[in-house]
């Protein structure tokens, strides 16, 4: 642990949730699982039949049928880092709309927030419930998946690309060539077709050939600023580089799509800097009955051994008085929702208030502890993204 825990150290309020963020089941009407949809809907003239709501959801985004449309999905480009970065963003700041504030899902996690955005669902209906969750003996990443587990079997919801298919409707994801593949690719973006490129340049000329196909749908991820949020810090010179030089390359790009195609940004968690690591191996009334953790830093996943629930919890509860949100089993679906996901989280799921994270350096490495840049928790800073509607 970085320094010793001390109540009220952590700033959070003492019940309820931040201003401006909705208790997340169920999820408000803007959120990032309407996002897709209503880009579906927009981009096939309105013939896609996506879920309930897609029409008014297009509306607000400030989408209209007719023209295809391009969704640009930044990783860790929260609603409230980029207006207070806009200074850095020539290309955006000269817009003379501003975005639409949305909310992700819980946790706000990268695994749990696209998969919510290409479903349509909620984490605890997608079994996408964090970074890593507990499988058989140990703890698996679901970004990649352990060998012999398929993403594709393991998170059951329709994708829109797959309901998009399914209607005669073609949909594009242009990513890294390393993710074609990937455990979270099969849970998340399965159904359309897919692009590999490397540089934000490459991948963007790769949408704008699309829409020069018509192609009623086309996804754009980019995880460079959330790389560098976790490595430096959201707050940190090396961010704020990294948000000027995707603005450089949206600007040119924007020029070359501009009434060929409607473009919004978007995001999939905001992120917050690290003031305080409290780790459990270190902390006897937290260690002690716990079998497992799982999850991450701002979403803890604590299973208890058997026998101990009870008091896991009273020890948690009185260890971290308001300066976390802590659900036990009866209470995670109201966060994450209802589904098989709930019990992939345990006994606990504990998100800290303020800027603290839940370590044991039993089982995590020194670098993962030491990461400045986080996210996964309840706060305003995490669950609030921007929808902008660019051209």
């Amino acid at each position: 642990m970085t320094g010793q825990y001390i109540p009220g150290q952590v700033e959070g309020g003492t019940e309820g949730f931040p201003p401006g963020v909705q208790a997340p089941v169920p999820p408000p009407p803007l959120w990032i699982g309407s996002i897709m949809s209503a880009a579906a809907h927009a981009g096939t003239e309105g013939a896609f039949a996506g879920a309930g709501g897609a029409s008014s959801a297009a509306e607000s985004f400030g989408l209209t049928t007719g023209e295809p449309v391009i969704v640009i999905l930044v990783d860790g480009l929260g609603y409230n880092q980029l207006l207070g970065h806009l200074g850095h963003a020539q290309t955006l700041r000269g817009l003379t709309n501003r975005p639409v504030a949305a909310q992700t899902c819980a946790p706000s996690t990268t695994a749990a927030a696209l998969t919510s955005l290409a479903t349509g669902k909620l984490p605890g209906e997608t079994r996408m419930v964090g970074y890593s969750v507990r499988h058989g003996s140990g703890v698996m990443n679901l970004l990649q998946f352990a060998e012999g587990v398929d993403g594709a079997t393991w998170q059951p919801e329709e994708t829109v690309f797959e309901a998009m298919a399914s209607q005669g409707f073609e949909s594009v994801v242009v990513t890294d060539q390393r993710f074609i593949g990937t455990g979270l690719t099969h849970a998340a973006m399965r159904g359309a077709r897919f692009v590999g490129a490397k540089e934000l340049g490459s991948r963007f000329r790769c949408a704008g050939a699309e829409v020069r196909k018509h192609v009623p749908l086309t996804y754009v991820y980019w995880s460079g600023i959330d790389k560098v949020g976790h490595k430096y810090g959201p707050n940190s010179r090396e961010w704020a580089e990294a948000l000027e030089d995707f603005d450089a390359e949206l600007g040119a790009f924007l020029s070359t799509v501009d009434g060929t195609a409607q473009v919004i940004l978007t995001a999939d968690h905001g992120m917050v800097e690290v003031d305080l690591r409290v780790d459990i191996a270190r902390i006897a009334e937290l260690s002690r009955g716990v079998e497992v953790l799982a999850g991450e830093g701002r979403a803890a996943h604590v299973h208890a051994e058997r026998g101990e629930e009870r008091a896991v919890e009273e020890r948690w509860r009185n260890f971290w008085e308001d300066r976390a949100w802590i659900f036990n089993r009866e209470e995670i679906p109201a966060i994450v929702g209802s589904g098989p996901g709930c019990d992939l989280i345990g006994d606990l799921l504990v998100m800290p208030k303020g800027n603290a994270v839940v370590v044991d350096s039993r089982s995590q490495t020194a670098s993962s502890i030491a990461m400045p840049g986080v996210h996964g928790s309840l706060t305003k800073v995490e669950m609030e993204i921007p929808v902008w509607r660019l051209v």
